[in-house]
């Protein structure tokens, strides 16, 4: 499956938050749910630019999704940057570590997993989303890049992103007809 429109996006709003928001050391970045492994490449590529010095956890539930990340580290030459694990969400990270950044572009409409888990986050769309969020609220985490979609109940999120002490910036919105 190629990345669709709202990874692209995703790409662009984390470029413009490592350019802006990004301290210029060591950062540390988990990609949740990484799929093809394009947000974790894209990390690697802009913070290795810059001579900066990342480490990418990309985390994956689907064996299958963690060998193509995997294929597509070692294809740019990136492998060595970043560990990548078959998991659940953030279930694998050791307590009490911190993390800079945890990006994700997790399967948010509504709808039957047994469907198509890719994209369909459970009966309202955000619960893959609020696990996600529940684990991001331990207080290890200092940013959150998600991709969210009207359908799935994204206030919620919102409210329950805001009562764990993070702010929201809302950086693109895209209406797409389907």
């Amino acid at each position: 499956m190629s990345p669709a429109e709202d990874t692209w996006q995703t790409v662009e709003l984390l470029r413009w938050v490592l350019n802006n928001y990004a301290n210029h050391g060591y950062l540390r970045i988990i990609d949740a749910g990484s799929g093809t492994g394009i947000l974790t490449l894209a990390a690697l590529e802009e913070v290795i630019n810059k001579e900066g010095i990342t480490w990418v956890l990309a985390v994956d539930i689907d064996y299958n999704a963690s060998m193509n990340t995997r294929i597509n580290l070692i294809d740019n030459d990136l492998y060595q940057y970043a560990d990548v694990i078959t998991a659940n969400l953030l279930d694998t990270i050791k307590a009490g570590f911190r993390i800079d950044i945890v990006i994700s572009n997790p399967p948010y409409l509504p709808g039957n997993w047994s469907e198509d888990w890719r994209i369909f986050g459970g009966p309202h769309g955000n619960e893959v989303t609020r696990s996600l969020i529940q684990l991001v609220c331990q207080g290890r985490v200092r940013m959150v890049i998600l991709t969210q979609s009207s359908l799935s109940n994204w206030e919620d999120l919102i409210g329950y992103l805001g009562s764990c002490g993070f702010k929201l910036i809302i950086f693109k919105a895209t209406h797409y007809f389907f």
